[in-house]
């Protein structure tokens, strides 16, 4: 795409935000309120924890990494402190597929909430655990799938409609003349879990992205 042709695109995107903020808003509100239903039994029970992560990084041993499990005390995802316990926002990248089903709603509420507020007139948090939870959803490799198949039913569609909201704001379809790593994975992976008013209002800013 010419440079042009970009800011062009961005401007009238930039817009669109403009005008359909309260939509925006009302949509992120309620998908927020679906995800902590959700996921709102979700456990921790022989899964790993945030506290491993740097220690995973760094190559210790497993036996080490269940000695300081105990360090992170939450009884709920919703009150990990993600920043404290995970700094550098690569945590999604270490948990095991327990581990991650209990965190992910931490991640997604935390991206809709403060980490990308545009719908709100901001600007993105430079936490790069926006960018890790985002991408884990997207991409599709045996290690993934492990992880994104103990979700269930309710789990998935909320998860669909954490990315197809993304790409709206996101607003590139295309990136380099290459389909967005979003677009792509709601083709593929989570296209039988998008409801088809969510697939209907993203083909109304992009005819025929599913067809």
């Amino acid at each position: 795409m010419h440079d042009q042709e970009w800011a062009k695109n961005d401007e009238l995107h930039t817009q669109r935000l403009v005008d359909s903020r309260p939509n925006l808003q009302a949509v992120r509100d309620r998908l927020v309120e679906e995800i902590r239903l959700a996921f709102a039994d979700v456990t921790r029970k022989g899964g790993n924890s945030l506290a491993e992560v740097e220690p995973l990084d760094a190559g210790a041993s497993e036996q080490y990494c269940k000695r300081i499990r105990a360090q992170q005390r939450d009884k709920h995802w919703s009150e990990v402190d993600l920043r404290k316990h995970d700094p550098y926002g690569i945590g999604p990248a270490f948990l095991d597929p327990i581990g991650y089903r209990y965190h992910l709603p931490a991640y997604m509420i935390d991206q809709l909430t403060v980490g990308n507020n545009l719908i709100d007139g901001g600007g993105h948090d430079d936490w790069m655990g926006q960018d890790t939870i985002q991408f884990s959803l997207t991409y599709a490799d045996e290690w993934s799938g492990e992880k994104h198949r103990l979700l269930n039913q309710e789990q998935r569609r909320c998860v669909a409609r954490f990315l197809a909201l993304n790409m709206e704001l996101l607003h590139s379809l295309y990136f380099e003349g290459k389909p967005d790593d979003i677009y792509t994975a709601l083709r593929t992976i989570w296209r039988d879990d998008l409801p088809e008013e969510h697939r209907e209002h993203l083909e109304s800013i992009w005819p025929s992205c599913f067809t």
